[in-house]
Formats: C-alpha cells, sequence, structure tokens
C-alpha cells in the first residue's frame, strides 16, 4: 500500500516539475522499511526508529523532514498516516544504556 502511495507522490511530484530524484531515494528506502515491518501507514515510531539508522546527525534529520513532508500529503487525504513532529528538542540520537557501576 504504501509503495503505490508513494508511486502516485511521486508521479505528482514529476509532473509538478520536481525532479524528485534524491527524495524519492529516500522515501523508497523508508517505504521499504515500514512495508518489511508489515506496516501500511506511517507512524512517528516507525519514522524515528529508520531515521536514526542514518550514520550522522544531519542524515537523520533529512531523512525525517522528507518523509514528513511525505507523510503532510497522505494525512490531507487519510488521517491515519502520523505526521512526525520537527523541532528543537526533537530526539535523533539513539539512546545510550545506561552505565553500571562495578565496585
Amino acid at each position: 500500500m504504501l509503495s503505490q502511495l508513494l508511486a502516485d507522490h511521486a508521479a505528482l511530484q514529476r509532473a509538478l516539475g520536481f525532479k524528485f530524484r534524491t527524495a524519492g531515494i529516500l522515501l523508497r528506502n523508508f517505504v521499504a522499511f515500514a512495508e518489511h515491518r508489515g506496516e501500511h501507514v506511517i507512524t512517528t515510531a516507525t519514522v524515528h526508529e529508520w531515521a536514526l539508522q542514518a550514520p550522522s546527525l544531519e542524515q537523520r534529520r533529512n531523512r525525517l523532514l522528507g518523509v514528513r513532508r511525505f507523510a503532510l500529503a497522505l494525512h490531507a487525504e487519510d488521517p491515519r498516516h502520523e505526521v512526525p513532529s520537527v523541532g528543537r528538542n526533537e530526539k535523533l540520537t539513539p539512546a545510550l544504556p545506561q552505565a553500571k557501576c562495578y565496585r
């Protein structure tokens, strides 16, 4: 389902004159990740989990913003799609395990 939604979204973007190359690659990767998990709608948890797999903070933010734009478009037609928030306090770094003190 997400694959078809992405294909429709990409066709619309291209019809509007956007090249949609980098964004298309990014979103195809996200859709493959979400569909592998059996998901049919975008969820904030899945977006964050996928974005956190990027090696740098800048790439994580790019992933989050790219999927957010896609989610906004889908949410306009189907409110089941969650739109991840993006703010200064957005946690884009993975949680580190707590150090245990050994004596």
